[in-house]
């Protein structure tokens, strides 16, 4: 009777948690729930494949500039001409290029200009989907052999260019101080205009280097912009593959 009474309750039991929808849902290893993020890339889905070479041209929609963006930060930029595999458009002209600031170098003493890396990271299709991209700038103004976006400036060149002003300055003077000698009684004033004035420009040209090439040491350098509408041309660097369904 004991026997009964527990095969009984057993069988109870297990019809209890076969038919009860809390157990019955929350345990079957018969089935392996699917994820229904859009995210998730089909088995069948096709792509064709950008070749690693291939050169596309954006047009920055973000300014960037190196005086208060800081590495991290986004930009976007969009697509101007359509990117084709044979006849098949695979990238579609407005298409979304986003980058981040990889590297930035504000302005700073000794007249140094900014410098700004900008590492353009992947593309938005116009259905939402995100695809990596690796490519380098290879054209853009302002653009360095380093392949960084720089003000340019520096002592040296600052020095250069008050040299070139107080040599100018020294011409310039002489040469008004000569006309002015040749145009009284004959030109014969010249024989003293002409020291006059070359003692007058050097002075004055050595004045301005000397008191221009302090300032210079305690300027700040420009910084850099990428402004929007300036065009930059990209080369990828590895093959890009992009789904078409």
């Amino acid at each position: 009777m004991k026997n009964f009474k527990k095969l009984l309750v057993f069988s109870l039991l297990i019809s209890f948690l076969g038919i009860n929808p809390v157990f019955a849902g929350s345990y079957n290893p018969g089935v392996i729930p699917l994820e229904s993020s859009s995210n998730v890339i089909r088995a069948d889905v096709k792509s064709e494949r950008i070749p690693a070479g291939t050169m596309l041209e954006v047009r920055m929609e973000t300014p960037v500039n190196s005086h208060n963006y800081f590495e991290g930060d986004t930009f976007r930029a969009n697509l101007l001409e359509d990117v084709r595999i044979g006849n098949l458009v695979v990238l579609p002209s407005g298409t979304m290029i986003r980058g981040s600031v990889d590297y930035v170098l504000p302005g700073r003493r000794f007249s140094k200009g900014g410098e700004l890396n900008l590492n353009f990271d992947h593309a938005v299709t116009p259905f939402g989907k995100q695809i990596p991209l690796e490519a380098k700038i290879t054209r853009a103004k302002n653009l360095s052999a380093e392949g960084n976006f720089a003000a340019g400036g520096g002592y040296i060149n600052a020095l250069g260019k008050n040299f070139d002003t107080s040599a100018d300055i020294l011409t310039t003077t002489t040469k008004y101080c000569v006309d002015k000698g040749l145009s009284f009684w004959q030109g014969i004033p010249v024989a003293v205009m002409a020291p006059a004035g070359a003692f007058a420009g050097t002075i004055g040209g050595g004045t301005h280097f000397i008191f221009r090439s302090i300032y210079d040491m305690f300027k700040k350098g420009e910084n850099i912009k990428v402004n929007p509408g300036d065009i930059i041309e990209l080369t990828l660097i590895e093959p890009m593959d992009v789904p078409i369904n």
